[in-house]
């Protein structure tokens, strides 16, 4: 960071992103912070120096403003925010070209496709939850329904032939495991990865389907997305769609468990499924520190009566606005029928998340599964001996034993 942007603030630089004893719970740092420094110079991991933003309405500026870029982030010259850098993906574009490519992807969205789509997730989201009620209990609802139903949903929704999902998913998994196996593994997961995809394709384009990948291939008037630009935004989907709504599902899991009385309310009233949702996307702390969400300012701005200089990274903090009690009236407690709830979990502005309305399906279809079938679902350990995984950002525990 510049000198300004040291001098421009006289609170103690931090680390961030903040411990946290609970990894369900805000740190309290959050509150502390948008009381009486809502925008701060913070230390990353990497030793880099950004701006932490933790008030709902600066989020909102920050998230909104064109001064504020992605693309600034893949330049030869962008601070390190995490150890692997950006790739090439809609995450890191700035209009005009964003607003291209994400016209072009937004046809796989669109309400009539999602209609379509609907009874495929929750019939996934079904095999999945008939697996947890087959099983022994105590069972690890981690491993049978957290952990494989995003990336089942996935495939579904491109179109990936049943037979040819556990190569797909093996692929998948060895690829996106950063520091999990040899770079040399990795790196050749990779390559079969995009081969697959390349073939999936072209045998889209010579014979569509009715599925999203058939809608990305098909050409808009003169303008079409090129096999790099395919290759990217799946591999976006992917990214946003697989581990991040796995750790989504452990979090609105945990976090509803913690009220014996959640899943009980629910089986009772089903109707209240929809806003119960929402209340937990807003609690929900499956982003971590929230890296992800960095933009470089490329002018000057204030927020909050901090001037924030041109050059310098910024973390507009979803969990952190998602909490402000400006906004939310009793901000820390879990309200199931909380009406209205403008959370910032998905985003907002121009990098809404493209999959937000897929999630929010896939999510409901869940909810209501587990309120229908499992209203007695609970841990069968206590919460505070769940061993978490050592990983910044979307983090689960190791397992989830529960009975019904």
């Amino acid at each position: 960071m510049s000198t300004r942007a040291e001098t421009a603030q006289s609170t103690t630089v931090t680390t961030f992103p903040f411990p946290q004893d609970d990894p369900c719970l805000p740190p309290p740092q959050y509150a502390a912070l948008r009381a009486d420094a809502p925008v701060t110079p913070v230390v990353l991991p990497t030793g880099d120096r950004a701006w932490l933003v933790t008030r709902h309405a600066d989020v909102l500026t920050v998230l909104g403003d064109e001064r504020f870029s992605r693309r600034a982030l893949t330049g030869p010259d962008a601070p390190r925010l995490a150890p692997i850098p950006p790739l090439p993906s809609l995450f890191y574009l700035d209009p005009p070209d964003h607003t291209r490519v994400r016209r072009l992807a937004a046809r796989a969205f669109d309400p009539d496709r999602l209609a379509r789509l609907r009874p495929r997730v929750e019939r996934v989201v079904a095999a999945h939850l008939d697996r947890l009620a087959g099983a022994d209990q105590p069972a690890d609802v981690l491993g049978l329904v957290a952990r494989p139903l995003p990336l089942a949903v996935v495939a579904t929704v491109l179109g990936v032939p049943d037979d040819e999902y556990p190569p797909f998913a093996e692929l998948i998994r060895t690829a996106f495991s950063f520091g999990a196996v040899a770079p040399e593994e990795q790196m050749a997961a990779m390559g079969g990865l995009q081969q697959y995809l390349l073939d999936l394709i072209g045998a889209r384009r010579d014979e569509p389907a009715d599925d999203a990948l058939s809608d990305l291939v098909r050409p808009d008037g003169d303008d079409q997305l090129a096999d790099p630009e395919l290759i990217a935004l799946i591999f976006d989907l992917v990214g946003a769609g697989d581990q991040p709504v796995t750790a989504e599902i452990v979090h609105l899991l945990l976090n509803l468990l913690r009220d014996p009385a959640g899943l009980p309310a629910l089986h009772a009233e089903p109707e209240l499924v929809p806003t119960a949702v929402e209340e937990l996307l807003r609690h929900s702390q499956s982003a971590g520190g929230g890296l992800g969400s960095v933009r470089i300012a490329m002018a000057d701005v204030e927020l909050s009566g901090v001037t924030i200089p041109a050059g310098d990274p910024v973390i507009p903090s979803f969990n952190a606005a998602n909490f402000d009690e400006s906004v939310f009236p009793d901000a820390g407690r879990l309200d199931l029928a909380r009406r209205p709830n403008p959370h910032l979990t998905f985003a907002q502005g121009i990098h809404h998340c493209l999959g937000a309305p897929l999630g929010r399906i896939e999510l409901t279809a869940l909810l209501a599964g587990l309120a229908r079938d499992f209203p007695g679902l609970r841990l069968a350990v206590p919460a505070d001996q769940l061993q978490w995984l050592p990983v910044p950002a979307f983090r689960t525990p190791g397992e989830i034993p529960v009975h019904w």
